[in-house]
């Protein structure tokens, strides 16, 4: 059903929407701060695609259904003291939804990892931590499920394509942990 599920594709079909047009009209300080991709590489394909926006107070997150439709959903913004604050993020962005499979899969090589990814939670954000010297970064975070419950965390640099962190856990570690 889907085609190729860029961000870039995404976010103008829905600023070019009803929805978000009449959304813009009511909220017209709304910040972009997130895209969220699920690529499912299995027969089941449950691929999702949507966007979010911030206000001070709420959070307002777009999808697009399988039929092409888009909905909007809205949310309280939750407490954000235990929380890391969603920050804008600037859409130019130079590494697409599409590369994410071929930079996670040549990264678990490396990491002499070569089961098959059947799964990837991405998403766009603004981060900042250890890892990028407290500066902001935009960012892909990877959740990435694959072959023999392997579980990776990979944190790109959505402007450099760099590998910021690499993290492998199991589904078992997750598990006991509980």
């Amino acid at each position: 059903i889907n085609h190729k599920m860029n961000f870039k594709e995404t976010l103008q079909k829905i600023e070019e929407s009803q929805a978000y047009t009449k959304f813009k009209e009511q909220n017209p300080n709304a910040e972009l701060c997130a895209g969220f991709f699920i690529l499912d590489f299995l027969e089941s394909n449950d691929t999702k695609q949507s966007i979010d926006y911030k206000t001070e107070e709420n959070i307002f997150t777009f999808y697009i259904n399988k039929h092409n439709e888009i909905f909007m959903k809205q949310d309280r913004l939750l407490d954000e003291s235990t929380r890391p604050k969603l920050k804008k993020i600037n859409p130019e962005i130079k590494v697409e939804v599409d590369e994410l499979k071929g930079i996670a899969g040549t990264n678990a090589l490396d990491n002499g990892i070569s089961a098959k990814i059947h799964k990837i939670i991405a998403v766009l954000q603004n981060y900042n931590g250890s890892i990028t010297n407290d500066e902001d970064k935009i960012v892909w975070n990877l959740t990435c499920m694959l072959d023999g419950l392997i579980i990776l965390n990979i944190i790109i640099d959505a402007d450099t394509g760099k590998i910021l962190k690499f993290n492998r856990k199991s589904m078992m570690d997750m598990i006991k942990k509980r």
